[in-house]
């Protein structure tokens, strides 16, 4: 199986939990991973911040010291991120998360017919759209529709990058 590299902030924070101890971001799935179990993988390895893995039902447990976050991935993909909430806020973690990089195993990649989808990413590198699964012709007129209606001068540019649109098995 091949490898991928995401950054955090390229990933999506889809939602926010505060515990006792801790306070988590739940992030969207980590694209074309492969399947995860519920328990420890250990299969990710996130650079330049003290990690460690852990399983969901310990995301409230008050985090060991030698480490800023800790992490919990389950069978839908999505990277559950821990942190002491007396040392960050959510926007200091995620400011601290975005530029961080995530190495992942790919699930086994099967091609979905002639479908692509494409990603628009602000000036700062976040995405902030990902298509449905579309024709090239139609992801045309998809991009065109957000440069003629996007104003530049208050929001940055946009850059895109288009895919293949895969099924893991």
């Amino acid at each position: 199986m091949g490898q991928s590299i995401v950054r955090f902030g390229e990933l999506k924070p889809e939602n926010f939990t505060e515990g006792l101890n801790n306070a988590w971001i739940t992030f969207s799935a980590l694209p074309y991973s492969r399947q995860h179990s519920s328990g420890i993988d250990a299969d990710i390895v996130i650079s330049a911040t003290p990690t460690v893995e852990i399983v969901d039902v310990d995301l409230d447990v008050a985090i060991n010291p030698q480490y800023e976050f800790a992490y919990s991935i389950g069978t839908d993909n999505k990277l559950k991120m821990a942190f002491d909430k007396t040392k960050y806020s959510k926007a200091s973690a995620i400011e601290t998360l975005k530029c961080i990089s995530i190495t992942y195993e790919l699930g086994h990649l099967e091609a979905n017919g002639g479908l692509y989808v494409a990603i628009a990413r602000n000036s700062l590198g976040e995405e902030v759209h990902r298509t449905v699964p579309q024709t090239l012709d139609q992801l045309k007129n998809v991009i065109s529709t957000f440069d003629d209606t996007r104003s530049v001068d208050v929001s940055g540019f946009l850059s895109y990058q288009i895919v293949r649109d895969y099924r893991v098995s």
